[in-house]
Order: structure tokens, then C-alpha cells, then sequence
């Protein structure tokens, strides 16, 4: 896709869908033209900001102080 400064301000909702849709986007300036492609997210672990500091392979039944037991369904 192709777009000049004024498209980007005017249509960037479409533009933006564009780039994260994987379509390279290319602004044409006075300057030289831009390049907008958008780049995915690393996946994020479920400790969040703490994966650096547990090791969830290390976790055993004995440290979480949980047994199965503790996690069946009653009703």
C-alpha cells in the first residue's frame, strides 16, 4: 500500500489495520518515502514480569503446598 503524509493523518485507522494485517505500507514524504510494518509481540509467559525469577519447571507439589486433591471440583 501506498499513501502520502495527508492519507496517513486522514485514513490512519485503514492504514493501521493495513500494517498490522502484514501489508507493507510505504509513506511517500518530501524527505523520502517511509516504511510501516508492523512487528508481533513476543508471547507472553503466564508468570508475566516474575518468569525471570520462577523456574516453572522446579515447581513441584511439595513447594506449592497444594495436592491434587486441593484442585478437584466440588459442588
Amino acid at each position: 500500500m501506498r499513501a502520502n503524509v495527508s492519507e496517513l493523518l486522514r485514513n490512519f485507522p485503514a492504514i493501521r489495520r493495513a500494517a498490522l494485517a502484514g501489508e507493507r505500507v510505504v509513506i511517500e514524504t518530501r524527505e523520502g518515502n517511509l516504511v510501516l510494518t508492523a512487528e508481533k509481540p513476543e508471547p507472553r509467559t503466564l508468570f508475566g514480569a516474575l518468569s525471570d525469577s520462577i523456574d516453572s519447571k522446579a515447581l513441584t507439589e511439595a513447594e506449592s503446598g497444594a495436592s491434587d486433591e486441593d484442585w478437584k471440583a466440588s459442588l
